[in-house]
């Protein structure tokens, strides 16, 4: 083997343990800060491969990385689609371990940075304002069907507990995008566009940290606004998105809303779509949510970057 050569450890993560492919055997570990130590201690220095899995690999992977190991946090999507392309089936902990080793093997995942404090604080509160937000909306459609006075007293209760946990936390929000030079930069920049206002900004530095250092198809691509052909032959299908960050993709839909009313320039651009084009009224608004990501992205990389969206 060459001495240069990555030695990939892929770590299967659940909500209460790791399990790693380790010199050709799966090892479990808890997902604790314990058990993280406990699996750097066992596989030494090698390039650890994760899953994303809505959080739960957030721990691990950045314990690993304040420890200088190197890490990577991929599609779990791709590794799934190869799992399929190489004929493996079944599916559990143990099996997944060594598949995504596999799959790292093959594609040499980009290596991660070890986010800053401020910018790990942003993530976990954009993170859990977005669960409150959540959580206020279905106790608000509880409330419409609650038929005893009981029941709405105590649905209108917490409905108020949880707006005054949401302003404190977009309170802190702001304090931690304020306390922050670049970050309140890049806020500014991103405001600057027409239609996205203070939690689009704010969601777009916890979510796209790279925004900035990317291309336009790249932007795109990450925030899951690029079309994808479907072509074969002498067949010409409709291009699709596919792929991205879903929560971004959601910030992004309600500010295109918002935009095509908002924004001169978009207004117009989303009405040529629909009533000359015919386009969907869903098609058009995708395309004013790529507008909106890659202006962003352009406001942020040039400061002298001209906004005329």
């Amino acid at each position: 083997m060459n001495s240069n050569q990555k030695i990939y450890c892929g770590v299967d993560v659940s909500k209460n343990h790791l399990d790693a492919f380790i010199q050709s055997k799966t090892v479990r570990f808890a997902n604790t800060v314990k058990g993280i130590d406990q699996l750097m201690k066992q596989a030494g220095a090698l390039h650890y491969v994760f899953e994303s899995t809505g959080g739960y690999e957030r721990l691990a992977a950045w314990r690993l990385l304040g420890a200088g190991q190197t890490v990577s946090v991929v599609n779990p999507g791709r590794v799934r689609e190869y799992a399929k392309s190489i004929g493996q089936i079944a599916k559990t902990d143990r099996i997944d371990a060594q598949t995504i080793t596999c799959f790292a093997e093959l594609v040499c995942p980009r290596e991660a940075e070890l986010p800053s404090a401020d910018q790990r604080r942003l993530t976990v509160l954009v993170e859990r304002r977005q669960q409150l937000i959540e959580m206020r909306t279905a106790e608000s459609n509880r409330l419409d069907t609650a038929g005893e006075p009981e029941a709405r007293k105590m649905i209108q209760k917490h409905c108020q507990w949880l707006e005054k946990q949401i302003q404190e936390i977009e309170q802190a929000v702001e304090d931690t995008i304020r306390s922050n030079d670049e970050m309140s930069r890049k806020a500014q920049r991103i405001q600057s566009v027409k239609g996205l206002g203070k939690v689009s900004a704010s969601t777009l530095l916890a979510v796209m940290p790279e925004l900035g250092n990317l291309s336009r198809q790249e932007v795109a691509a990450l925030a899951g606004v690029a079309p994808y052909n479907r072509d074969s032959g002498t067949f010409r299908g409709r291009r699709h998105i596919c792929g991205g960050r879903k929560n971004l993709r959601a910030c992004l839909y309600m500010a295109a809303v918002s935009a095509t009313r908002s924004n001169p320039y978009l207004k117009v651009f989303y009405n040529r779509l629909v009533e000359e084009n015919h386009c969907p009224k869903k098609v058009a608004l995708t395309a004013v949510m790529r507008k909106l990501i890659i202006a962003a992205n352009s406001a942020v990389k040039n400061p002298n970057f001209l906004v005329v969206t």
